[in-house]
C-alpha cells in the first residue's frame, strides 16, 4: 500500500474508533477495560500489518514510523504534565512514598523472579537481561483506568479508592525511568547524532537535559497566549520533534516527553489549558499510535502465548508483594488492606507504549528460538491484555474487603434502582469522613490491617 494511502486510512479508522469505539456500557467489566484503553486497535494493526493481510508492507511501515514517534511523543508529555509539583503536594508524602516505593519493588521483584524462572530452566541469562529490562520496566506500570471503571460501576467512596487512584496516576514514571536507564547500559545502534564519546550513565542526563531544553523551547514558543490551533501545532510539533531526537540519539521517547511535560507542568502558567488541548485530541493521536504499533506485533505462538501468561502472572505477583512491603512499612493513618496490589494489576496504554518504543529501538531484537523480531513486544501486549481482562474483578474484590463497595449499593443496582444507590453511595461518603473525624490520631498505621 502507498505510505500517503496508509496515512490516510490509519487517521480515518482513529477519527472512527474515537467517536464509536469507546461506548461500552454494555460490555462486561474486564473486556470494557480493553475497549476503554483502545488495546483492541493493536489487533487491528496488526491484521493491517506484514503478519495479518499485508495492506501494509513492512517499507510502509518505516515510513509510517514519524506517527509512531508522535503517539510516544504524546504519551510522554501528556503523562509528564501530570507531575505537577502543586498537584501532587495536596496529597501526603507518605502516598508518594507508597507509589514509587511499590513500583521499584515491583520492577526489581518481576527481575528477579524472571532470573529465577530462567536460570531453573537453563537458559542463558545474558542473552535475556535486555529483554527482561524491558519487561520488568512495563511491570512497573499501573492505569488508573481499571480503578476508576470500578469505582464509576460501584459508586466506590473511600481512602483506598483514592490511594489506588493516586498510585495508577503516578507509578509510570518509575518505569518509565527504568527503562532510559536499560537504554543507557544497553545502547541501541543511535543515528549519526548521536554523541559517541560519552559514557553510557551519561545520555540519562542527556535525555533529561533534552527534555528539559524542549520544555523551555515549548513555553518560549506559548508565550503570547496562541489560539486553541495555535496552540495543537505547536504540541504536535514538540511532541513529534522530541520523540524523533530522542530515537535519533538513541534515548527513550517517553522519558524525554515525560521531562518536557514536567517542565511545561511546572513552569509554564498555561498548563492547564496545554492539559486540555491533549485531552481532546487524545483519542485519534493515541488510537493511530495504537494501530501503527499493531503492525509490529508478530504471530502468537504456542511458546508466545505461554511467555504472555507467565509474564501476566508474574507480573501480579510482584505487584502484589511490593504493595505488601509497602504497606507493611509505610504507615498511611487509615487502615488499608495488605493485598493493596491486587488494586493495581491494570495496566494500561504507557505499558504498551514503552513496549512500542523498545520495539522500535531494538528492531533486531529476538528471543532466540522463542520468536524473532517483535516477539517481546507481542508477548508484553498480550500480557497487558490478560491484566486488563482481570484486573478489574481483583479491584472489585479488594475494594470489597477494605469495605468501600457497600453491599447496600450493589443491591441497589442488581435491582436497577439507580437513584437508591446514588443515595447510600452519599450516605456512605458522610458517614465515612464522619468516622475518620472522630477517629483523627488513633488511625493505625499501614500495617496494621488486613481487612
Amino acid at each position: 500500500m502507498n505510505p500517503l494511502v496508509g496515512i490516510l486510512v490509519l487517521i480515518l479508522l482513529a477519527l472512527l474508533g474515537a467517536r464509536f469505539s469507546f461506548r461500552t456500557g454494555s460490555v462486561p467489566e474486564g473486556p470494557r477495560l480493553l475497549f476503554r484503553t483502545g488495546t483492541h486497535f493493536l489487533i487491528i494493526g496488526f491484521l493491517l500489518g506484514p503478519a495479518g493481510l499485508g495492506l501494509l508492507t513492512v517499507e510502509a511501515t518505516r515510513q509510517l514510523s514519524p506517527l509512531l514517534a508522535l503517539g510516544l511523543g504524546w504519551v510522554g508529555f501528556h503523562f509528564g504534565l501530570q507531575l505537577d509539583r502543586r498537584s501532587l503536594s495536596h496529597f501526603p508524602v507518605t502516598w508518594l512514598v507508597l507509589a514509587l516505593g511499590q513500583a521499584v519493588l515491583t520492577f526489581l521483584f518481576f527481575l528477579a523472579g524472571g532470573w529465577l524462572i530462567l536460570s531453573t530452566v537453563g537458559a542463558h541469562i545474558q542473552s535475556f537481561a535486555l529483554l527482561m529490562l524491558i519487561a520488568a520496566a512495563t511491570a512497573a506500570v499501573t492505569t488508573p483506568a481499571g480503578i476508576a471503571m470500578v469505582s464509576s460501576n460501584f459508586m466506590v467512596r473511600g481512602s483506598v479508592r483514592d490511594l489506588l487512584l493516586f498510585i495508577g496516576s503516578l507509578d509510570a514514571a518509575v518505569g518509565i525511568l527504568a527503562l532510559q536507564v536499560t537504554y543507557a547500559v544497553y545502547r541501541p545502534v543511535p543515528g549519526a547524532a548521536a554523541p559517541t564519546f560519552l559514557p553510557q550513565p551519561a545520555f540519562i542526563l542527556v535525555a533529561a537535559g533534552l527534555g528539559l531544553v524542549l520544555g523551555i523551547l515549548f513555553l518560549w514558543l506559548v508565550r503570547r497566549r496562541p489560539t486553541g490551533e495555535e496552540l495543537m501545532l505547536y504540541i504536535l510539533g514538540m511532541s513529534a520533534f522530541g520523540a524523533g531526537a530522542a530515537l535519533q540519539w538513541g534515548l527513550s521517547p517517553l522519558f524525554v516527553s515525560v521531562a518536557m511535560g514536567a517542565v511545561v507542568a511546572n513552569w509554564g502558567p498555561g498548563s492547564q489549558r496545554v492539559f486540555r488541548i491533549l485531552q481532546r485530541w487524545e483519542k485519534p493521536v493515541y488510537l493511530t499510535f495504537l494501530l501503527l504499533a499493531g503492525v509490529l506485533l508478530s504471530t502468537p505462538t504456542r511458546w508466545l502465548l505461554l511467555l504472555a501468561g507467565g509474564y501476566a502472572l508474574l507480573r501480579t505477583a510482584a505487584k502484589t508483594a511490593a504493595a505488601a512491603v509497602l504497606v507493611a512499612l509505610v504507615p498511611l493513618g487509615f487502615r488499608v488492606p495488605r493485598r493493596l496490589g491486587l488494586g493495581l494489576v491494570p495496566q494500561g496504554g504507557i505499558s504498551l507504549a514503552m513496549a512500542a518504543g523498545s520495539a522500535l529501538m531494538y528492531p533486531d531484537l529476538r528471543m532466540g528460538h522463542l520468536g524473532g523480531e517483535g516477539a517481546l513486544f507481542t508477548v508484553i501486549v498480550i500480557g497487558v491484555m490478560l491484566s486488563e481482562l482481570t484486573g478489574p474483578f481483583f479491584t472489585v474484590k479488594l475494594l470489597r474487603r477494605a469495605g468501600e463497595i457497600s453491599a447496600e449499593v450493589e443491591h441497589a443496582l442488581q435491582r436497577g434502582d439507580t437513584r437508591r444507590a446514588e443515595r447510600a453511595a452519599l450516605s456512605r461518603k458522610a458517614f465515612s469522613t464522619s468516622s475518620q473525624g472522630e477517629d483523627d490520631g488513633t488511625a493505625e498505621g499501614a500495617g496494621g490491617s488486613d481487612r
